[in-house]
């Protein structure tokens, strides 16, 4: 799960902050005390496994995540920019998609070795319940961020978030209902707490998710510091700047030769020139905007 995180408290250049809940060590003791400390570590582990695949897609689209937050439902890595939706459906499925697959390769070593059950039962069974539990279409989980991201490319962000929250209500309700029906047996305190979570957090205002980003000018200064490799890219002059955003890495610095369709050089452009674009004309409009485009 990534979240969101205020302008006042963000890190600044390549600070990293880490919060950790008061519960998180409430949590902690009530496991070790029930003799459950091994299964909390191997959750825990899963969490921040969870986190690093967010981290990883969050930089290789542009984004860095500058604040780690530790909380009872997971964790929530924060910035300072407002992602564009298609990212923002990428970044958010990664860290499930990554519990999932850590599982689905402990199962095979289980097949190849099956003396190692004993000892990956609980680290896999975590990963399985982290990444099914995200997926839920609830926000802030990533489920919800991906339904937001799409949402938010067919509705204004306002509709986008309006929807979300009714359907957060729904499924916390959903969870409560199905606490008190358990009653008849045994009570599921499970279901209160998540249904409780997922209710209170419809509420919660989206706000912007908050990332920093990698190819703003100012950090991009800092990080030239040392060498960047430079990379040359060729693309349509009837291709759009999302397009060519696509293509950035942190890593490097890409420039970018504009072609006709009689494959004839319309016109150049770098990075920056296409940043600045970005910020002035917004994604959809052609590359060519960026060719003429001056600081």
């Amino acid at each position: 799960m990534f979240g969101k995180n205020s302008q006042k408290s963000a890190p600044r250049g390549d600070e990293m902050r880490i919060y950790i809940s008061p519960i998180m060590f409430v949590m902690a003791l009530y496991f070790v005390g029930v003799g459950m400390a091994y299964e909390f570590c191997c959750s825990l582990t899963a969490v921040l496994l969870h986190e690093c695949a967010h981290a990883r897609v969050a930089k290789k689209l542009g984004y860095e995540l500058n604040v780690i937050k530790l909380m009872p439902y997971g964790a929530a890595l924060c910035g300072d920019v407002q992602l564009r939706p298609k990212d923002e459906v990428v970044i958010a499925l990664a860290g499930p998609l990554f519990n999932l697959f850590i599982a689905v390769a402990i199962a095979a070593v289980w097949w190849l070795l099956p003396s190692s059950y004993m000892f990956t039962q609980a680290f896999c069974y975590g990963n399985v319940y982290i990444g099914l539990f995200n997926l839920l279409p609830v926000y802030p989980l990533d489920g919800g961020r991906v339904m937001l991201g799409i949402l938010s490319g067919k509705l204004k962000r306002k509709t986008a978030c309006r929807v979300m929250r009714v359907i957060s209500i729904v499924f916390g309700l959903a969870a409560i209902t199905l606490f008190a029906l358990s009653a008849v047996s045994s009570l599921n305190l499970c279901l209160l707490s998540v249904g409780l979570f997922m209710t209170v957090s419809a509420f919660i205002p989206d706000g912007k998710v908050k990332y920093r980003a990698l190819f703003a000018a100012g950090n991009r200064a800092e990080r030239i510091k040392t060498p960047l490799q430079v990379r040359r890219y060729a693309l349509s002059s009837r291709a759009l700047l999302s397009d060519a955003l696509s293509s950035l890495d942190a890593d490097k610095y890409t420039e970018y030769t504009v072609l006709d369709d009689d494959m004839h050089v319309r016109g150049s452009f770098t990075e920056t020139q296409l940043i600045g674009a970005v910020k002035l004309y917004g994604y959809a409009e052609s590359v060519e905007k960026a060719v003429n485009f001056n600081d």
